[in-house]
This record gives C-alpha cells, sequence and structure tokens, in this order.
C-alpha cells in the first residue's frame, strides 16, 4: 500500500532531535521509503511510503510520534491507476 505522510515536527529541539534519530533508525521489511521532501522553513515534510501493513506504519509512526506535532497519513494510488478506477466508479454512477 501507498501512503503520503505529512509531519510537521513538535516546538524547541524537536526537529534536530528527529533528524539525529532519523540517521540511526533503519526500516523493517515490508517498509519502504518511496521519496521524501523536507520542507524549506525546517517545519516538517512529507514522505511517500509503500508499506506492506498497517503495523509497520503504526510502528513508524510511534518512533517518531514525540518529535512530532502532526503525523498525517494518507493512503494514494498512482496518478493514472486513480483516474482509470474514478472514471469507472463515474460511469457506474451514469447507469443510475
Amino acid at each position: 500500500m501507498l501512503v503520503m505522510m505529512r509531519y510537521k515536527f513538535g516546538h524547541g529541539p524537536a526537529s534536530r532531535q528527529a533528524y539525529e534519530r532519523f540517521a540511526r533508525w533503519t526500516p523493517p521489511d515490508g517498509f519502504e521509503i518511496k521519496s521524501g521532501w523536507t520542507s524549506a522553513n525546517n517545519h516538517g515534510g512529507y514522505l511517500l511510503l509503500e508499506v506492506a501493513d498497517t503495523e509497520r506504519l503504526l510502528e513508524f509512526s510511534a518512533q517518531f510520534r514525540d518529535v512530532n506535532d502532526e503525523l498525517d497519513v494518507m493512503p494514494v494510488v498512482d496518478l493514472g491507476t486513480g483516474v482509470a478506477t474514478v472514471n469507472k466508479a463515474y460511469a457506474w454512477l451514469d447507469t443510475l
């Protein structure tokens, strides 16, 4: 499952603690960071993750929750797949 995670660091030394912890962290099997972006203001960023199951996502969130004020998690699909899927749903709606 592909997941987009938006994180926002806590106040004070939280961003430094998060980066130091992340530098020592190793992803478990079934958890891959496909891409990531840090905001230019150093308040947080985004991660595109591929996870085998929600338990691995929960474990990752818990390992960094204390240094973040916000962790938003959104399952996502590739744009091409999403367009085809939504158009299929709209076609079904048109039959009603």
